[in-house]
């Protein structure tokens, strides 16, 4: 399944929406877990009211379906994040831009093709990803090596 970006919160005006930094949605794929969830969260956001599920509405909205501004979902994605690694002592604490990098991370280290990395994050090059996750290249070198040793020694 898929989900489409059409916006953005506006950083100058965290109470207005614009377009995309691309100025065109972007379409990506998501597994199924994370679509129930959005369903299940989609539910809860309409019995608070009808015009909170409608398809324009926003994920994270207040419950009045206005704009949270970015640093209110911080402060919230901090408070919650601090409650759970308390209480696992598994997890780790990570930010939210935390979270998109360590997405982009793993994907180019299960040897994921750049270009799909480029277009889940909407970057509008691929040099832009490259160049943000060239840090990523050592363990993808040795990944190649072990693969073309693992190739030649079945030749």
């Amino acid at each position: 399944m898929r989900v489409s970006i059409r916006r953005a919160v506006d950083t100058d005006d965290w109470a207005k929406t614009k377009t995309t930094k691309t100025g065109q949605a972007r379409v990506i794929d998501v597994d199924t877990e994370t679509l129930k969830v959005l369903a299940s969260y989609k539910v809860a956001r309409a019995e608070v009211s009808f015009e909170l599920a409608k398809a324009d509405a926003h994920i994270f909205g207040d419950d009045d379906g206005k704009l949270r501004s970015p640093d209110a979902m911080t402060s919230r994605w901090d408070r919650r994040l601090k409650w759970a690694t308390a209480k696992f002592d598994s997890l780790h604490r990570v930010t939210i831009k935390g979270l998109r990098h360590t997405h982009a991370t793993l994907l180019l280290e299960l040897g994921e093709h750049p270009k799909v990395v480029q277009e889940r994050l909407g970057h509008s090059t691929i040099t832009t990803t490259m160049n943000i996750y060239s840090h990523v290249t050592p363990t993808m070198q040795r990944s190649a090596v072990d693969r073309f040793a693992a190739h030649l020694g079945k030749a």
